[in-house]
């Protein structure tokens, strides 16, 4: 009778230790996990000349440059956060462009003269808080004086000269 009670508590203090484990295990998994998703896969500068690797000790966007963090979901969905000259450059993540849904402004985005569409290029672009510039739409194409941006308003369905401030992405939920 003692042996069998005796083996009923180290099979008992065996299966509490490998629970113990696993749930020791899955807590560290899913903390990594966690801030593994707290901050760019990747960070670099788009300038004139090209890009550039980012640098660790960089507090601010260089002049002539356009900051770029790159975010990738578990599914390979890509998203970037743009910052311009000038801005800080977070050191911090509480949360990733996927966080929250944006709200896509335009049909369909481009120079109508040459009929370069830039919808789709633009589309990893759409993060909240982001503003799509001239200043990135030419590190992304050349734009010539006969360049002619335009979008169709996603709302009114007009078509509408890109605004020379550029366009805020914003929320689903926002005005």
């Amino acid at each position: 009778m003692f042996g069998l009670l005796l083996s009923c508590a180290f099979t008992f203090a065996s299966g509490l230790a490998r629970l113990y484990t696993i749930l020791k295990a899955q807590y560290t998994r899913c903390r990594y996990a966690r801030l593994e998703t707290h901050c760019p896969q990747t960070r670099y500068y788009l300038c004139h000349d090209g890009p550039i690797d980012f640098e660790e000790t960089d507090k601010r966007v260089p002049e002539d440059c356009v900051y770029i963090e790159e975010w990738i979901n578990s599914s390979g969905q890509k998203k970037c956060v743009v910052l311009y000259e000038g801005e800080e450059i977070p050191t911090e993540w509480t949360q990733t462009p996927f966080d929250v849904a944006a709200r896509c402004p335009w049909i369909w985005v481009g120079d109508k003269d040459s009929e370069i569409d830039l919808t789709r290029s633009f589309e990893k672009y759409l993060v909240v808080g982001n503003v799509i510039t001239y200043d990135l739409v030419s590190q992304l194409i050349r734009l010539t004086d006969r360049s002619d941006l335009t979008y169709i308003d996603a709302t009114t369905f007009e078509i509408l000269k890109f605004p020379g401030d550029g366009i805020t992405i914003k929320a689903y939920d926002e005005a």
